[in-house]
């Protein structure tokens, strides 16, 4: 698998993952937000991106940021490193009795 098929694979895990951390919080699904760490100092080891749904009630009011969740933040940390090394199995959705997206 290329790089930019890793990477592909990698965003439809990430907007799975969203979308059922919306569903289980009953709200709609809007998008997905990555929050890149800030620069690490030097000597500094650098910091984890961070992930969110950006939902909304299905009330109406307007959408917000929730996070996905350790164990949904756990698979994606190795999902990140399977883009980058490509070795293993591609990281799979859990099956839905699972656990990820709860914190």
């Amino acid at each position: 698998m290329t790089l930019l098929q890793r990477q592909a694979a990698f965003e439809r895990l990430l907007t799975a993952l969203a979308r059922r951390r919306a569903d289980r919080l009953k709200m709609g699904y809007v998008g997905t937000i990555r929050r890149l760490a800030p620069p690490a100092l030097p000597g500094e080891k650098q910091g984890a991106t961070l992930y969110y749904v950006n939902a909304a009630p299905r009330r109406g009011s307007g959408p917000e940021l929730v996070g996905l969740g350790s164990e949904a933040n756990a698979l994606l940390r190795r999902a990140e490193k399977w883009v980058e090394s490509g070795e293993g199995p591609p990281p799979e959705l859990p099956a839905q009795g699972g656990r990820a997206g709860k914190s």
